[in-house]
């Protein structure tokens, strides 16, 4: 069965036209022989040949319409997905250039405050004392832990210099700062893939 169709198939549309056409042109005849005597008894085959022909060529070229329709669709489905793709690429240069750029701009303003930090640090330590308590306090903090109660210490000084704490914060502020340019720049990129994708849906 899968063979004839596939022999079907090969055949050229026009085939299939000749088939209709042949086939009503039968069932005309078959109305009008059975009005001829003598050539009557060839009515009933001629008109169930006629119907035949005229059944399997409307088959046939509905399912070639369908067949036709449905590649057209999804010709047209690939060339959208293939534009949208296109897009899509050029969304991801755009994004990754952005990235770059604003997380160059985010590192010069960390590199330019540790300058900064580098330059007051002897003031920093000349006039601050880090007490134990604020030590214990940011290292908890950086390990997501719940520190003990500062009240738990003497206050006695640690031998961390101001300087090390402020140089601790510029560098987790700069960080932090890195990945929120980042987090927003991938959303953006989400956005704007999500939105070229729905689009070729339609």
């Amino acid at each position: 069965m899968w063979q004839i169709e596939w022999m079907v198939n090969l055949l050229p549309t026009w085939v299939f036209h000749f088939i209709v056409l042949t086939g009503i042109l039968l069932v005309v005849a078959a109305w009008i022989l059975k009005r001829i005597p003598f050539i009557n008894q060839y009515n009933f085959p001629v008109h169930l040949i006629g119907i035949l022909l005229t059944v399997v060529g409307i088959y046939y070229e509905g399912g070639r319409g369908a067949q036709a329709a449905w590649e057209a669709k999804v010709a047209n489905m690939e060339a959208k997905v293939k534009a949208a793709e296109s897009k899509s690429q050029q969304v991801n240069t755009v994004i990754e250039t952005q990235i770059v750029e604003r997380v160059k701009i985010v590192k010069d303003t960390k590199n330019a405050n540790k300058e900064t930090a580098k330059l007051i640090a002897r003031q920093l330590d000349d006039r601050c004392v880090v007490p134990e308590s604020t030590v214990m306090l940011i290292n908890s903090a950086s390990q997501n832990e719940v520190a003990r109660g500062a009240s738990s210490t003497d206050g006695s000084a640690s031998d961390v210099r101001a300087s090390e704490v402020v140089e601790t914060v510029v560098e987790n502020y700069g960080r932090y700062n890195e990945l929120r340019e980042k987090v927003i720049a991938w959303q953006n990129w989400y956005k704007d893939q999500k939105k070229i994708f729905e689009g070729a849906k339609q």
